[in-house]
């Protein structure tokens, strides 16, 4: 690949229940539109997936037509389109794929296959669409213009904030919690991931969820969690911490679920379930969801021998949608403080839930490494696709 200056890419993401689209400069996040189907859901309690999959088809040309629009390019003038390849749900993910490859065979693209959890874990690297970077100027200077001029770009203010220097970076440790996934991932450089720990059973995002609904909080429930248990005591109520002798810096939030479903049941029972101890429970089913994440967060980095000397990770870098949440970003940087590491999180949380911007900032960096070269016209799904394989 000759072209060193940022790839231009069309990102596609339907890995679960939002249809969502992008366009990226490099990791500058030029449009980032995501066509929700929560309403859609709610009445199940969870993700419907045929329900899901036409909706996707309903939304996924919308959304991309949008995406393009705010971002002020066409299909001609793209480098390549990046898609969503796994993990998700498999009659999701399939809309997206579909989609993406008939874009990069009608317009002669390369179609960059992308890991969601790696999107996830990279998410904290996109940076802002701020006015300096538009691209617009390059575009009216010439109406038939077919190709984005990088020379110009490469020009613009502060372009040194759309490439990205690898040096002294690495190892990262890349902390991804969401509704399905909960991972502590050693990045080695970009491409070269290991899973250090991960979920056995219930990911934190679920477990949020489903105890969430308990409470009659709606769907999705970790959200609203968040907010209800501000006005809650989080020691009001006491729930084990799991997984202390297990030697490894796996998670386990089965346990803690099943805990709070008891409590829920005898306080029904006793006629106790006021709206305070809603509040309470809230609170507490939090703070011991959050404290057994940091709890092992804790454990990993007193395994690596980390001292001022010895830095095994040089940034942590947190993604997935339950990042979002004020309280689990406090918890975390009061763990990290004392190694003297920072927590970085994305620009704007609407990068930490799906999205199709992050997917972008990952094809950036595959792109970077020649993995488009290639035109992959023929990917299938992969539900389960991990990312360190």
């Amino acid at each position: 690949m000759t072209q060193t200056s940022p790839p231009l890419i069309l990102a596609i993401d339907t890995s679960c229940d939002d249809t969502a689209a992008a366009v990226t400069l490099g990791r500058v996040v030029l449009a980032n539109v995501v066509a929700a189907q929560t309403d859609l859901h709610r009445p199940y309690g969870g993700v419907f997936p045929t329900v899901a999959k036409q909706a996707h088809k309903e939304n996924i040309k919308p959304a991309v037509n949008k995406a393009l629009k705010q971002a002020g390019v066409t299909l001609q003038q793209l480098d390549a389109i990046a898609v969503t390849l796994g993990p998700g749900l498999a009659p999701a993910l399939e809309v997206g794929i579909e989609l993406a490859q008939e874009l990069a065979k009608a317009w002669q693209k390369p179609l960059i296959p992308i890991n969601h959890i790696e999107a996830h874990a990279l998410s904290s690297l996109a940076r802002a669409n701020k006015k300096i970077y538009s691209i617009s100027p390059l575009l009216t200077a010439k109406k038939n213009l077919e190709k984005i001029d990088h020379k110009l770009i490469a020009q613009l203010p502060l372009s040194n904030k759309i490439s990205f220097n690898q040096q002294n970076i690495f190892p990262v440790l890349a902390i991804v919690v969401s509704g399905g996934h909960s991972e502590f991932i050693k990045i080695n450089q970009l491409g070269s991931y290991e899973i250090l720990g991960q979920t056995i059973d219930d990911a934190l995002g679920e477990a949020l969820d489903k105890v969430g609904r308990m409470l009659g909080l709606g769907y999705p429930a970790a959200p609203v969690i968040e907010k209800v248990a501000i006005h809650g005591d989080e020691n009001k109520f006491k729930f084990p911490l799991p997984m202390t002798t297990s030697g490894d810096f796996n998670l386990s939030y089965s346990g803690l679920k099943t805990a709070a479903s008891r409590l829920v049941s005898q306080l029904q029972a006793d006629s106790q379930l006021n709206q305070q101890a809603i509040l309470d429970l809230a609170a507490s089913f939090q703070y011991a969801c959050f404290r057994h994440l940091t709890y092992k967060l804790n454990k990993l980095l007193i395994d690596q021998n980390y001292s001022v000397d010895k830095k095994p990770f040089k940034q942590v870098w947190l993604g997935g949608g339950v990042s979002q949440n004020n309280k689990l970003r406090k918890m975390l940087r009061k763990i990290l403080r004392s190694y003297q590491l920072k927590l970085f999180t994305p620009y704007s949380k609407k990068i930490c839930s799906d999205n199709a911007a992050m997917v972008g900032i990952a094809a950036n960096f595959h792109w970077a490494i020649s993995l488009a070269d290639s035109n992959f016209l023929k990917l299938d799904r992969k539900p389960s696709w991990s990312i360190n394989k």
